[in-house]
């Protein structure tokens, strides 16, 4: 288990790189944030369930294992996506914080979690609902929702997504966030009907009895996400959703082994806290 993380880079030299490094034609550049919280940069400025504020469970007990890199009014962004409403993917003080920071940012995320952020105080025509099977053409971005089972597939009475995984095409780059899920068949369907992901993340810290009695919902486990990367034949790999919790996280060392077991010549990534990978696909 996790005890404590350290970030690679933060504060105002993470924000300095993040502005200044530059993708080339046929690259995309990412940096994690923690969680599933990540940064994608191609032609548009992309963040996904990012947590740049604290979490503390109902006691008022802090629930990070590690502090947030920087603060939400520091972001630039044209877009940020969250899978869902839970408070570790859709963090209301740093969605909030990035609106009043950047007012060109446009917030996608399902039609559940909608009116949650403009009763936060997002303007309505700032915010895109994403609903599944239902492609979005953005400028510099185009989105795929995909129904996720977290626990279960699920729409509210009104018939709104619950929970989403995107497929994001930013340029020449196919990247696949599952956000939370457990795999199902109509979830697995849904995947190999989609074009092989050059980057594909995914979440790896499963569920147990133990978690469950705690209302913690849980997620693919190691040994799916390892087996659906090789169904999907997926570029790059990055495992998610296995270190900012307390209670709830695994090793990815772990994970690397498991799929380098079903396939050594898979090919993997574990960035650090704040630390920039840029992609090249293996046709450039």
């Amino acid at each position: 288990m996790i005890m404590e993380r350290k970030w690679y880079k933060q504060g105002n030299g993470l924000l300095r790189e993040m502005k200044e490094w530059l993708p080339g034609p046929h690259e995309l550049i990412f940096w994690y944030l923690g969680q599933c919280g990540f940064v994608y940069k191609k032609e548009a400025i992309v963040y996904i369930d990012p947590v740049l504020n604290s979490l503390v469970d109902e006691k008022g007990d802090n629930m990070r294992y590690y502090p947030s890199p920087f603060s939400p009014d520091k972001v630039t962004a044209d877009y940020v996506l969250c899978t869902h409403g839970h408070k570790d993917h859709l963090a209301l003080e740093t969605l909030t914080g990035i609106a009043k920071a950047d007012l060109h940012t446009k917030f996608i995320v399902p039609g559940d979690c909608v009116e949650t952020l403009v009763e936060a105080g997002i303007d309505r025509p700032r915010i895109i609902e994403a609903c599944a099977k239902e492609e979005l053409q953005l400028p510099g971005l185009t989105v795929y929702p995909i129904q996720a089972a977290h626990p279960v597939h699920q729409k509210t009475a009104q018939g709104k997504d619950v929970a989403l995984c995107y497929q994001l095409t930013m340029g020449n780059i196919r990247i696949l966030h599952l956000g939370d899920t457990y795999l199902t068949q109509q979830l697995l369907n849904d995947l190999l009907a989609l074009k092989a992901p050059d980057l594909f993340f995914a979440p790896i810290n499963g569920g147990d009895y133990f978690r469950t009695a705690r209302d913690c919902i849980g997620n693919l486990n190691m040994l799916e996400t390892a087996n659906l990367a090789i169904m999907l034949k997926a570029a790059v790999t990055v495992p998610t959703h296995y270190d900012m919790v307390k209670g709830n996280t695994v090793d990815p060392l772990d994970f690397v082994r498991i799929l380098r077991e079903i396939d050594d010549a898979a090919r993997w990534q574990l960035p650090a806290l704040g630390e920039g990978v840029i992609y090249l696909p293996l046709s450039f």
